[in-house]
């Protein structure tokens, strides 16, 4: 499930330095990474032409059908130079085995090189599964007038796990959902556990008794990320509030949908002076207006209908039903 952060807020205290192309830092997805770009370390590559640079290393998911891309973003930019903002450039690589992160020659280009003033973006083509990418950030800002100073975010699918999918089912049913792309170890933890089956694993049962929102925890490399998904808890049945038993084979009999799922539920119609005129467990056979046989007279009635349920507590279901001839 792809995920879009809004976190352009520095961390407070000092921000990293600028990472040499032979040590690239670890971008990880839900984490704003905050540099001060300080390293002399010349680039010309693209659009970079850069006196200062810093990089970058992120790995992908394991999602090999479908990885998906990233979006890599610089916030909340303090770079100035004579009261003018500084240009800041940005591309996405990845090194091929073998190939040295310190020689421009040996990269591969996965996005558009983009440089810009003000907070901006690149985004990735599609990525490959299981594999390094690195993100190279340059300026010419002369870091001994003041900082140049930026948040760095990564996000989107290939740098994040995808737990599938939000769901709504009657109270009392049951959900299983499944999550892909993370590491095998440690693998995924879930939370609230207390209506799971398990609280790890790639694949869990839910039996919430009210909607609930599961978030699921795994690695992509070495960050730890999370998803989410809902599952919405419906009304457990559906009561048809009329009857027409006429014979015309509409409304006939009180079909109760979802019924079935409660093999031990208990339905009891009432008359409006409270006396019992149709009792049954089970309900394999809908009422057709009768008490006994003898047909009961146009009027509104009223109904208790107790689940029963194993699975979860269930309060009756009440209201009232019409009856017309």
């Amino acid at each position: 499930m792809l995920k879009y952060l809004s976190i352009i807020t520095l961390f407070a205290g000092v921000a990293a330095q600028a990472q040499d192309c032979s040590d690239p830092a670890l971008l990880c997805a839900e984490t704003a990474n905050s540099v001060v770009l300080d390293q002399n370390a010349p680039v010309d590559y693209l659009c970079l032409e850069a006196e200062y640079t810093t990089y970058f290393q992120f790995e992908t998911n394991t999602n090999s059908g479908n990885t998906g891309n990233v979006i890599v973003s610089i916030n909340g930019i303090q770079c100035q130079s004579n009261a003018l903002n500084d240009t800041i450039q940005m591309v996405i690589v990845q090194v091929p085995d073998g190939g040295d992160p310190c020689v421009p020659a040996s990269y591969v280009t996965v996005s558009d090189c983009v440089a810009d003033t003000l907070d901006f973006f690149v985004v990735s083509e599609d990525l490959q599964a299981n594999s390094q990418y690195m993100v190279i950030i340059g300026s010419d800002h002369d870091p001994f007038l003041n900082d140049c100073a930026f948040d760095v975010v990564i996000e989107g699918p290939a740098v994040d796990i995808d737990a599938c999918c939000d769901a709504q089912i009657p109270l009392g049913q049951s959900e299983t959902f499944t999550v892909t792309g993370g590491e095998a170890i440690p693998g995924y933890s879930w939370a609230p556990a207390i209506t799971l089956d398990e609280a790890t694993g790639d694949e869990v049962t839910a039996t919430p008794e009210q909607t609930t929102t599961y978030t699921v925890s795994g690695n992509v490399g070495e960050c730890q990320v999370t998803d989410q998904v809902t599952l919405t808890i419906g009304p457990p049945i559906s009561v048809p509030n009329t009857i027409t038993p006429n014979g015309d084979g509409i409304n006939d009999v009180w079909r109760i949908s979802g019924i079935s799922d409660f093999p031990q539920a208990q339905v009891t119609v009432f008359s409006r002076w409270g006396q019992v005129v149709f009792r049954d467990i089970g309900y394999a056979e809908p009422w057709d207006g009768t008490n006994r046989g003898k047909r009961l007279p146009t009027a509104t009635y009223y109904y208790v209908i107790e689940l029963n349920s194993f699975e979860v507590e269930i309060p009756p279901v009440s209201g009232s039903i019409t009856l017309v001839h």
